[in-house]
Order: structure tokens, then C-alpha cells, then sequence
């Protein structure tokens, strides 16, 4: 009788001991992408040196980029950075944070899929959206210690002459030892495209729009010269060769700046608008 009692003792911890881990387990899957944050890359990053690709000036400039992330762990992965860090949001959706979660992850900006309804329950009690729990990107950074910049660009549209006139304006007046992080919805396609400019306004004209391009993928973004239509992509033949083309102008207009030319974007822009007339 003893040893029966023990061993049904054994075993209710066992499956008391199995619910936690396995609740444990379900929490680390659904929470991963805050803490680890998809699509991470640093210029300080090596490139693989048999890659053909220039990569003078690369590693001379202070960024990096990712999807949305919790600022702690942000904070891990650049933590041998001792000046100022700006996080530059490029997010156009509705976004901010839940107890310190980015609320792209809760799908608080699109249609919500199980797994966005099964965190926001875990993390609110509820599935439904609660704008009222949310802290705006801006509190969320002043919080953890980094500065904060909201910028307007677009990747699947050309941005107006006006905003990137505005993100010139911010890369003029960028602190000289200040450290850049880009993010969009998913670090990918807004966030490439703010890296590929930046990239271009420290090393054009010595190195090529195309090496400029190739490097920035190889690191981990988008392949802005691709103009291949993906299967189940998003983006149209017209919008991939509309940003392609708006990377080949914004080098070229920032080495004619660089010459002493026009300085302002929609100045330029628009010259050569009138040109092709």
C-alpha cells in the first residue's frame, strides 16, 4: 500500500512538474520574436570575405536594424555601445507597447491570427484590442535610455519629395558618435531601404550604388536591385522596380550633393522631373 501511494505521489508531480514546463514552453514560442527580435543585423556584422562586394565605410557606420523588439533585449544586444542610441521607428501601422511587448506582435495593426489572440490573452486577459494598455514607442525608448525618431518612408510606394526631404534633414543632424536602429513592421523592407540610404550618404560616391545595395543584402536585408515577383509576395513588378529605381536616383542625387550640387531632395527631384519632360 505504501509503495502504491508513492509511486501515485511520483506521479502526480510528474504530470504537475510536465503542465509547467509544458506551459513554460508554449510561453517561450509565443514570446521568442520579442525577446529575439527576427531579421537582427548590425553594420558591424563580417561579411563573408570571398563575397565579391566593396565593403569600404561599412563597418564605419553606427546602425543597425531588426522587426519590433523589446527594448531590454535591444538593449542586450548593443550594450558594448557607450554613446547615444536612436531608434528610429519607420512604422506607418498603429504600434506601442503592452508591459513592455511590442503590440506588432499582439497584431494590434492588422488582422489578428491565433497566435497574436493567444499572447493577448496571456499578457491582458482578453483577446480583444485595448488601446488604452498601450505606451506610445516614444515612452517606451525614453524608458530604457534610448532617444527616439519617427520617420515616414515608404517600400511598396515612392515617398513623397517632402518626407525625403525630412530624412535628410535627420541624417544631416545626426550627433557624430550617435548609433542608429531602424525597425518597420517586419525589419525588412522599410528598414532596408533606411539602411541602403544611409549607407549611400556615408559612401557615395567610393563605393557603387551596387555594391552598396549587395552588402546591405548580404547582412540581412532586402535585395533592393530584386525585381522578381515572389510567390505569395506583396509587393507588385511595379512597386519593386519603382523602389529600385528611387535607390539609383537617391545615389545619384547624393553624389551631385556631394559635389556641391542641389542639396535638397525635391529641388533635384523635381529639375529632373522637368528634364524628362
Amino acid at each position: 500500500m505504501k509503495v502504491n501511494t508513492l509511486l501515485k505521489k511520483i506521479s502526480s508531480k510528474k504530470v504537475i512538474f510536465g503542465g509547467i514546463g509544458t506551459f513554460i514552453f508554449v510561453l517561450f514560442l509565443l514570446f521568442f520574436d520579442a525577446f529575439y527580435g527576427r531579421n537582427f543585423r548590425s553594420m558591424e556584422t563580417k561579411i563573408d570575405p570571398t563575397q565579391e562586394v566593396d565593403l569600404r565605410g561599412l563597418q564605419n557606420i553606427r546602425a543597425s536594424g531588426g522587426s519590433p523588439t523589446c527594448f531590454i533585449s535591444l538593449k542586450w544586444k548593443l550594450r558594448h555601445i557607450d554613446e547615444p542610441i536612436i531608434i528610429v521607428d519607420a512604422m506607418s501601422e498603429y504600434h506601442g507597447f503592452i508591459k513592455s511587448i511590442p503590440t506588432a506582435l499582439l497584431g494590434y495593426h492588422k488582422p489578428a491570427k491565433i497566435k497574436h489572440l493567444m499572447r493577448r490573452f496571456l499578457l491582458t486577459g482578453s483577446i480583444d484590442v485595448h488601446p488604452e494598455l498601450v505606451v506610445s514607442e516614444a515612452e517606451e525608448a525614453k524608458k530604457y535610455g534610448f532617444d527616439y525618431e519617427k520617420v515616414n518612408i515608404g517600400s511598396t510606394f515612392v515617398s513623397s519629395d517632402e518626407a525625403i526631404d525630412n530624412v535628410l534633414t535627420f541624417y544631416d543632424n545626426i550627433p557624430e558618435n550617435a548609433w542608429l536602429h531602424f525597425h518597420c513592421s517586419h525589419g525588412k523592407g522599410r528598414t532596408s531601404l533606411m539602411l541602403v540610404m544611409l549607407d549611400t550618404m556615408k559612401n557615395a560616391p567610393q563605393v557603387s550604388v551596387k555594391d552598396i545595395v549587395k552588402r546591405q543584402h548580404l547582412l540581412g536585408s532586402e535585395d533592393l536591385f530584386n525585381t522578381e515577383v515572389w510567390e505569395n509576395g506583396t509587393y507588385t513588378k511595379e512597386q519593386l522596380e519603382n523602389r529600385k529605381e528611387f535607390v539609383e536616383k537617391f545615389y545619384q542625387f547624393i553624389c551631385q550633393r556631394k559635389a556641391g550640387g542641389q542639396q535638397r531632395w525635391s529641388d533635384w527631384h523635381q529639375t529632373q522631373y522637368k528634364s524628362v519632360q
